[in-house]
């Protein structure tokens, strides 16, 4: 019975959600990849907001969460009651919500390769005319692993991003040849979709000259962030007053390509960005810390190796003579991969921090005996509540602290709002709210 209803239930959405997009036709930018996807579309929003009436989906990326927010229906939490307004609220939305949307970004995010939480099914709820993957990469690969019979470790790793590969790529090699395909070229496996993509192809890269935009230079300062791109023979510069991850320049020259579909003038999307940079919570916020310290604040998830490396480098470039100090948490939802992936992490730590607090009982599986092995200074705890007061004893006046872990029951955040300095800031740290107030007090 349940499941006739859950099924039942995401028709209801699905099919409304479509004839709420009907209304108006706007211009869908579809936006998927293991890591960064809120972020990237929150820069395309940045772009196209000023130029055209845009509609974000903001984080949610969902078989709910999509037709949700395009039907303009919000809820507190996924309670009988609330699945009850739904089915109210729905209709009266579809006769009655007719604010124009021109351009809608949804952000696609897939759990699995079987529907409703892959691509196939997100692809039922909107067709965009633009796609843009931010990489392929191991992702929720524990809902990957039953359908992966390979039993050699490293045939398996191949097999199951093999699966992932086909669901992410989806968003690209369904676009018809009257759409728009934005590649990452850098990214070797969305290059393997190429010859699959019938749409229009516009090329981003760090790597190839012959890109369509081509990143020519990376640079940090300890007050900003800049990088330097080609586009038809010219130059130009983003500059952002924020020290970044390397990984930003792809995130914001994507931005800039997918927006350049609509807005030719590649120097208005710059200003655009220049003037309204901000980053979702808990994405790389920037805060002061109790003990004249600098909080890298990057805890709302954790579930992907490449921006978690891409971090460490970067506290790494930019910590001069501070001590930099890691508290990091599990990476979760990766099933047989997650002992390859924990030890990858580790090993990178050992090239970029001082000091580590792991939470988390992968990373105490995984990664502190590496750590250990080499002699380097590591506090393993399985959750935050054991760790608080090593946190604050083992914080050094003047250090550099990166925060990051998945927040299934982890929620570092927490660790976060333990160091500012100006407890009014926590009102900028992700999962805010008495639904959120509510899961936390529930874990350790």
């Amino acid at each position: 019975m349940k499941k006739i209803l859950v099924n039942f239930m995401l028709f209801y959405l699905r099919i409304a959600a479509w004839f709420q997009l009907k209304k108006f036709n706007p211009y869908i930018l579809g936006v998927g990849g293991a890591s960064g996807k809120t972020s990237l579309s929150n820069f395309i929003y940045i772009i196209f907001k000023n130029s055209f009436i845009t509609k974000q989906g903001k984080g949610k990326n969902s078989e709910t969460g999509i037709p949700l927010d395009v039907l303009d229906i919000s809820i507190k939490s996924y309670s009988t009651l609330e699945w009850l307004k739904i089915l109210f609220l729905v209709p009266l939305r579809l006769f009655f919500n007719w604010k124009r949307v021109e351009v809608y970004i949804a952000e696609m995010g897939i759990d699995s390769p079987l529907p409703p939480k892959n691509m196939s099914y997100l692809l039922k709820i909107v067709k965009p005319s633009v796609g843009v993957l931010t990489n392929i990469s191991y992702e929720h690969s524990q809902y990957f692993d039953p359908l992966v019979d390979e039993r050699d470790e490293k045939e398996r790793e191949k097999d199951i991003l093999e699966l992932t590969k086909e669901q992410e790529g989806l968003l690209l090699t369904s676009l018809s040849k009257n759409d728009i395909a934005i590649l990452n070229i850098d990214d070797e496996n969305i290059v393997d979709l190429e010859n699959s993509i019938l749409a229009n192809k516009i090329t981003v890269s760090a790597q190839k000259h012959n890109s369509d935009f081509y990143i020519e230079k990376i640079q940090n300062f300890v007050n900003r962030f800049e990088t330097t791109f080609k586009f038809q023979e010219k130059k130009y510069k983003v500059v952002i007053k924020n020290p970044l991850p390397a990984h930003f320049a792809y995130s914001f020259v994507l931005a800039i390509a997918a927006s350049s579909t609509k807005i030719p003038d590649i120097q208005q999307s710059i200003n655009a960005l220049e003037r309204n940079f901000m980053l979702p919570a808990g994405r790389m916020s920037v805060f002061q810390g109790i003990k004249d310290t600098i909080i890298f604040d990057s805890s709302y998830n954790n579930a992907t190796l490449s921006p978690i490396l891409d971090l460490l480098d970067f506290v790494k470039e930019i910590g001069g003579q501070r001590r930099r100090t890691g508290i990091i948490g599990d990476m979760r939802e990766l099933g047989t991969m997650s002992k390859a992936l924990h030890e990858e992490v580790a090993r990178k730590i050992l090239k970029t921090l001082d000091q580590v607090i792991l939470i988390g009982p992968l990373t105490q599986k995984f990664m502190e005996p590496i750590l250990k092995k080499d002699n380097f200074p590591v506090y393993s705890f399985v959750n935050f509540t054991d760790a608080k007061t090593v946190i604050l004893e083992e914080v050094k006046p003047k250090d550099l602290i990166l925060i990051k872990g998945s927040q299934n029951t982890l929620f570092l955040e927490r660790a976060v709002e333990l160091l500012l300095k100006d407890k009014q800031d926590i009102q900028y740290l992700c999962r805010r709210g008495a639904f959120w107030d509510n899961i936390r007090s529930k874990t350790l």
